[in-house]
C-alpha cells in the first residue's frame, strides 16, 4: 500500500510539473511570436496559460499540497493537552467535510447543469481533435475535483485521528529528533 501511495504522489507531483511547464513553454512561444518580426502574434497564448495556472492551483491543492504544508493559526491548538488537540482535529475535520458536501450541489449547478456555462467558450482555444471551441465550464472543472479529493481527505483524517491521535505538530516533529536516510539522529 506504500508503494500504491508512493507512486501516487510521484504521478501527481509529475503532472503539475508538467502543466508548470506546459505553462512556461506557451509563455515563451508568446514571446517569441510576438517579439520575432517575420512572426504572427498567437492570440490563445495568455487564455491557454491561464487555463492551465487555474488547473495547476486546484489540482496541486488537491494532489500536491500537503496538510502540513498549509498556514495554520494553531496558537490555542499548541496550548491545549494532547487529548483537546484530537477534539480540535475531529471538529476541524468534521466542519471541512460539512461546508464541503453542503455546498457541492451549488457549485455542481453552477458549473455543470448550467446552460450559459456550456453555451459560453473559450473563444481563442479550440479541442485539438474536433476543432471545436472548448466550454467555460472546463475552467472551473478543477474547482470540483479539488472539493471532493479534499472532502476524502478529511474523512481519511478523521480516521487517522480517531485511530492514531491528533498529528504532530510542527514543534514536535522538530523536537522529536527525526533521522535522516543514512539513519544518524539529526
Amino acid at each position: 500500500m506504500n508503494n500504491f501511495f508512493k507512486w501516487f504522489t510521484r504521478g501527481t507531483e509529475f503532472i503539475a510539473a508538467m502543466i508548470l511547464a506546459a505553462i512556461f513553454v506557451t509563455f515563451l512561444l508568446g514571446i517569441l511570436f510576438r517579439y520575432t518580426p517575420f512572426l504572427e502574434p498567437i492570440g490563445w497564448s495568455v487564455v491557454l496559460i491561464s487555463l492551465l495556472w487555474v488547473w495547476l492551483i486546484f489540482f496541486g491543492c488537491a494532489f500536491v499540497v500537503r496538510e502540513q504544508d498549509h498556514v495554520t493559526f494553531d496558537v490555542l491548538y499548541l496550548s491545549v493537552p494532547r487529548r483537546l488537540r484530537k477534539v480540535f482535529a475531529l471538529i476541524t475535520a468534521a466542519l471541512m467535510i460539512v461546508a464541503f458536501v453542503w455546498s457541492f450541489p451549488a457549485i455542481w449547478d453552477a458549473i455543470f447543469a448550467n446552460r450559459l456555462m456550456e453555451l459560453k467558450k473559450i473563444q481563442t482555444l479550440r479541442v485539438p481533435l474536433t476543432g471545436g471551441k472548448i466550454p467555460i465550464k472546463w475552467l472551473f472543472a478543477p474547482f470540483v475535483l479539488m472539493m471532493i479529493v479534499v472532502t476524502l481527505r478529511y474523512v481519511w483524517r478523521i480516521y487517522t485521528v480517531l485511530r492514531f491521535g491528533p498529528p504532530e505538530t510542527e514543534l514536535q516533529t522538530l523536537t522529536s529528533g527525526t533521522k535522516d536516510q543514512d539513519g544518524t539522529a539529526s
